[in-house]
């Protein structure tokens, strides 16, 4: 009789590709180690923009951001906003009891991980469409928990309860298919004090301890060699020491802005929504019609001499926006612009007056695993591709903003200050650590949406659709 195959997904948010390895090495994570010297660790790249919610996507449907119609952790859609102001579809923030339509947001016809794989249980993870409350681990008072987090900056007992809650249902008389754990101290604590500080550093630490009793009660069940047990994260982080906020920057360039919270301004003339604090997506309302601006269209709407004062501000790496054709799309910074084009499934990087990725010049390759490849040990790994599909969603807005490291796009609500952010194309915040306790699957560069089809294939799903692809 054979056995049944079952999936344990450590989502371990905000963990960081040179700090884990750095941990590792220094002891501190042995467990971890032990899953690494039995199977494998490697970089992965998350998806744009870099951030918690959307970057959750790849991995439990398959698709991107642009895909999924979910551009950031707030969004906004000035087709419906045009349409009528008292319109939900306007505008969100998943920061808040908006939260609550993620699940809703998603399109209908694309399942999760959880639709898909039997007996799916769900630990502090806001998508669970279609999860019974009884497999929502972490739901019963999750709102206190993490509004108390927040406040008091008291991460770890949230992570700790986490634990307590998987290990009452392994000692439960239940079974699994899939078990999708997050862990969120990482993050909380690198954003508000440092991706290296002991706080961060000990709540790797009880990752490490949740792994070693978990994996210690499977093989008591004598389930632990039938698991696939893998450990990723949704984006990287990097420190923070000043900010820009690109709300009041516009307002303050005659450019009236809606953000949140502030969004009920009247006549206003954009909006901007941040994600992750260094992703930052600008919509133009200052033209007749609905629909999204490409080039000239911006210029027209903003003006040139401001676009180019925004751009001149430190904590702009580049904005990002399209091009006057189709699927073209321009990448500018202070220096000068580069042109992103995709046809017929060839992805071509070309510097006009400026190389702005710093590819070292132009790159053109056929198709979209290849266009990583040959950018994955780059700065902005995977960026060709990752603009291509973030911008096939009108939700993307008219300009995208890709923060310069040290550097962030909010300031005046944010309390209490975060001094981490994330959500760029930059690759401390584009590659995350991969880990699964399996060896000799393909080593071909890889993207968390790649776990989706491995889960699938590992249980002998077959997905009706994906972007990624099996590493088994």
């Amino acid at each position: 009789m054979q056995s049944k195959k079952r999936v344990l997904f450590y989502l371990v948010d905000g963990a960081h590709s040179e700090v884990l390895p750095e941990l590792i090495q220094q002891g501190l994570l042995p467990n971890i180690k032990r899953i690494i010297d039995e199977g494998t660790y490697r970089k992965a790249t998350t998806c744009f923009p870099s951030t918690t919610g959307p970057a959750y996507l790849p991995f439990l449907t398959g698709h991107f951001p642009g895909t999924m119609d979910i551009t950031g952790i707030r969004w906004f859609d000035k087709k419906e906003f045009k349409r009528t102001r008292f319109n939900k579809n306007a505008m969100r923030s998943y920061c808040g009891p908006e939260a609550a339509w993620f699940n809703t947001d998603m399109p209908a016809d694309k399942p999760t991980l959880f639709e898909l794989m039997g007996e799916s249980y769900n630990l502090y993870n806001m998508i669970t469409r279609n999860v019974p409350d009884e497999y929502d681990l972490g739901k019963k008072g999750k709102g206190w928990m993490y509004t108390r987090a927040h406040f008091k900056l008291r991460h770890h007992p949230v992570d700790i309860e986490g634990h307590r809650r998987i290990m009452e249902l392994l000692n439960s008389d239940k079974d699994f298919d899939f078990l999708f754990a997050v862990f969120p101290s990482v993050d909380w604590d690198s954003h508000y004090h440092h991706i290296r500080d002991e706080r961060t550093i000990e709540a790797y630490k009880i990752v490490d301890n949740s792994l070693a009793e978990v994996r210690a009660k499977l093989e008591e069940k004598g389930w632990w060699d039938d698991t696939l047990f893998v450990m990723t994260s949704d984006h990287g982080l990097t420190p923070t020491t000043k900010h820009l906020d690109l709300g009041d920057w516009m307002t303050n360039h005659g450019l009236k802005s809606v953000y949140y919270p502030v969004i009920w301004k009247s006549n206003p003339k954009s909006a901007v929504m941040i994600s992750g604090n260094s992703f930052g997506s600008i919509h133009l309302l200052n033209h007749t019609g609905d629909e999204v601006l490409r080039e000239q269209g911006i210029i027209d709407a903003m003006g040139a001499d401001k676009l180019q004062l925004l751009l001149l501000e430190d904590a702009v790496d580049f904005a990002i926006y399209r091009g006057n054709e189709e699927q073209t799309f321009i990448v500018h910074n202070r220096n000068g612009k580069a042109k992103i084009a995709v046809k017929d499934d060839v992805f071509t990087y070309e510097p006009l007056t400026a190389d702005v990725l710093a590819y070292g010049g132009p790159i053109s390759a056929t198709g979209h695993r290849a266009i990583l490849e040959a950018t994955f040990e780059t700065d902005y790994p995977d960026a060709v591709f990752q603009i291509y599909q973030l911008f096939q969603s009108r939700r993307a807005g008219d300009i995208v903003i890709s923060a310069t490291v040290g550097y962030d796009l909010r300031e005046f609500w944010e309390y209490p200050e975060h001094i981490g952010s994330h959500g760029s194309l930059h690759k401390h915040h584009i590659h995350v650590p991969l880990i699964y306790n399996q060896k000799g699957w393909a080593e071909h560069a890889a993207r968390t949406a790649d776990l989706f089809d491995t889960i699938l294939k590992w249980k002998g799903i077959t997905p009706k659709s994906s972007e990624g692809e099996a590493l088994n």
